[in-house]
């Protein structure tokens, strides 16, 4: 399932990055497993940017989705027939400091040499896309490869040695073919070599833990010699992401790989949410009680 393109939920760790490369070298941390590790240094004083709201910006989007090479069309909403911007024009402000704005060169500089991955599903795509998009808009003529493939796809600015790289998995956790049929597989990630070497890995695991019946693509689930026709989503879901969390402890040196979950997004499925004056004053009322006061 994809979502109409929304850059800036996809954007705010990049600034991070670009911002705050020392994020990369910081000291060993265990990331996972109840760890809280959300605050960071800016200048002399802590910040955590995690924390705060989406505030209104006039001189956003940072970039046009009709000049990005490498936006694919479904996430184009003007393209598909959306006739308002206002979802565009929004910055991550954190409560207790400010984020600079996000500059192509810049991250390129910082990231020279590195890689950085994005796992997961449909928003994993968004992230790709987006980095790509604004990186395109400060150097719209920079040297370029571009790989597309199932799983894995890889972009890499050839000036500056940088690779983006996205490995589609809806789950984290594998799905197999068995005699019984298609099998999700709770306690088992064979697929994550192809996750080793990054210097950044950004992971999310959205909304397909809660599909069911002909939307799902499995038919059952399985941990350890146990197979099941199907059980409660979320105690799936959290069988799941310990197995990825484990995973992550035991095969990321946390020297080396700096390592990021992205949360949920805001869905914005249903078109009568933008048809008219009265939805859109309903979307900017819905900012403020809904999904500011933490970044999801």
């Amino acid at each position: 399932m994809e979502l109409c393109f929304q850059p800036m939920l996809a954007s705010l760790f990049l600034i991070l990055l670009s911002s705050h490369p020392e994020l990369l070298l910081a000291q060993p941390k265990q990331h996972f497993l109840g760890q809280n590790n959300t605050t960071f240094l800016t200048g002399e004083r802590p910040c955590n940017w995690f924390r705060g709201k989406w505030v209104y910006d006039s001189s956003y989007p940072l970039y046009s989705p009709f000049s990005c090479p490498f936006l694919d069309p479904e996430f184009n909403c003007q393209k598909a027939g959306r006739p308002d911007t206002y979802y565009q024009h929004f910055l991550w402000q954190p409560f207790s400091c400010s984020l600079p704005r996000f500059d192509g060169v810049n991250f390129l500089r910082r990231m020279r040499g590195k890689k950085i991955m994005m796992v997961g599903d449909s928003l994993s795509l968004n992230m790709f896309e987006s980095l790509a998009c604004l990186i395109h808009a400060s150097l719209p003529n920079a040297k370029h490869s571009l790989r597309r493939g199932q799983p894995l796809t890889s972009l890499t600015f050839q000036d500056y040695g940088v690779t983006i790289l996205l490995y589609r998995t809806q789950f984290l956790v594998d799905v197999v073919q068995e005699k019984a049929g298609r099998v999700l597989v709770l306690d088992s990630i064979k697929q994550g070599n192809a996750w080793l070497g990054m210097d950044v890995l950004i992971f999310n695991s959205w909304h397909w833990w809660t599909h069911t019946a002909g939307i799902q693509p499995w038919d059952y689930m399985r941990e350890g010699n146990k197979l099941y026709k199907d059980m409660n989503r979320l105690v799936a879901f959290y069988k799941g992401l310990n197995t990825w969390a484990r995973w992550i402890n035991y095969n990321i040196d946390s020297s080396r790989t700096q390592v990021f979950f992205q949360g949920v997004s805001p869905v914005d499925y249903d078109g009568r949410e933008w048809n008219g004056s009265r939805a859109r004053a309903k979307l900017s009322r819905s900012w403020d009680k809904d999904i500011q006061e933490d970044f999801p």
